[in-house]
């Protein structure tokens, strides 16, 4: 029947014609859906996050054309991949309604125009989009990344040594969960993971320490695991984490206590040294960076693809979560390596020239591994590890 009413090239039209009556409500569905996911999240995201996206849907229909496809696509990429990152199908559905109102918003907008303006257009249109997935959309997802990754659970037999499951308040009052192996001669390391992980990542790290006879405290962060807070995988208030740490091992009578970070436990180690003379020595591994600050130290080449992302996810951080930036690593590891063993391990080349501009001039050393992925040296390089871990510990009189 539908042959004998619509002619053939009118019929290949009709799923933009249906597409096009619920073409006006498909942003706003999608913003309500935002706003439903964000709704138990705090007032931060509901201010920062939920507003905007219910402002800029109620007036969505009032933009130009192109602004609005324009916006709808740019929501669409992002509420898609926040959903995916944090695993929130609600998220995910928001984003699917956000790109088809916006392919739907967008579609032939340059019918009419002359070949050359219309294909000018595409061009700045392209052009724009790679600059703000690499100014904007990037940024914004590792931000999603380190504030809203799902935790996974906890394999409480993975460790594989003979441990207690222990539990200790950080220094601000946060319930931390982790694993302790016993001491055998007096001392004892803390062992902080990487960011979005949780101690699960540091258990090869912790059967070399503890074959050394030391005990060895690993936890799960803020937010990680099974301890309570909130994740920021940058560890803006991870050092607020490891005091905690080292206050339980000093309660339990150590008071010879080491501290070995991965990734962004490295930057918690060494926060937390620079402000606590009761840890001995420190082992960074895969020290990097967090703030625009740091991002400074870097060559122009690095420095301009990795600051502006800095940039935008400090102040992202800041806004959602009302967190303090930290001080710069540089005036930090000069604080520790002026005061007691520090050693810092590189891998990836832009790894290794944060800590070259780190360490230059003070007393840590530093062992660089340009063949080794990130915080792999343990795994690539088993006896050359062990041997420098357990000497700066050593000679630390641990």
């Amino acid at each position: 029947m539908s042959s004998l009413t619509y002619p053939a090239h009118a019929q290949a039209r009709l799923p933009w014609r249906r597409l096009s009556t619920v073409r006006p409500f498909l942003v706003p569905v999608a913003a309500l859906l935002v706003a439903a996911v964000l709704f138990g999240a705090g007032a931060r995201l509901l201010l920062v996050v939920a507003l905007p996206v219910l402002v800029t849907a109620a007036l969505a229909n009032r933009l130009p054309r192109s602004v609005d496809a324009s916006l709808a696509f740019l929501l669409g990429v992002l509420a898609l991949g926040a959903g995916l990152i944090s695993r929130t199908d609600l998220l995910v559905v928001a984003g699917v309604l956000y790109l088809v109102a916006g392919v739907a918003r967008g579609w032939g907008v340059n019918r009419g125009r002359r070949a050359r303006r219309a294909w000018t257009n595409r061009a700045l249109t392209a052009v724009g989009a790679v600059f703000v997935a690499f100014l904007f959309v990037y940024p914004t997802l590792l931000t999603v990344d380190f504030l809203a990754k799902p935790r996974d659970p906890i394999d409480q037999k993975a460790l594989g040594l003979p441990h207690e499951r222990v539990t200790f308040a950080a220094s601000d009052g946060v319930r931390l969960s982790g694993w302790y192996v016993r001491s055998h001669n007096g001392s004892a390391v803390v062992l902080v993971h990487g960011g979005g992980g949780d101690r699960q990542g540091a258990i090869r790290h912790a059967r070399m320490i503890a074959g050394a006879g030391y005990g060895v405290l690993l936890y799960d962060a803020r937010g990680r695991g099974e301890s309570a807070g909130h994740e920021n995988a940058a560890g803006w208030e991870w050092d607020r984490d490891v005091r905690g740490a080292v206050s339980y091992l000093t309660s339990r009578g150590i008071h010879r206590v080491g501290l070995l970070g991965l990734s962004t436990g490295a930057e918690a180690v060494v926060t937390e040294a620079a402000s606590d003379s009761r840890v001995k020595a420190v082992v960074a591994d895969g020290l990097q960076g967090r703030t625009a600050s740091d991002a400074a130290n870097l060559s122009f080449g690095n420095r301009i693809s990795i600051q502006p992302a800095f940039t935008l996810m400090g102040t992202e951080i800041r806004l959602a979560r009302g967190q303090t930036q930290p001080k710069p690593l540089l005036t930090l590891v000069r604080e520790v390596a002026g005061t007691r063993p520090l050693l810092v391990i590189g891998t990836v080349s832009f790894e290794r020239e944060f800590d070259r501009a780190y360490t230059r001039g003070t007393a840590a050393q530093l062992w660089e591994l340009p063949d080794t992925a990130h915080t792999k040296g343990l795994e690539d390089h088993p006896s050359q590890y062990r041997k420098r871990v357990l000497s700066l510990f050593r000679m630390a009189h641990l």
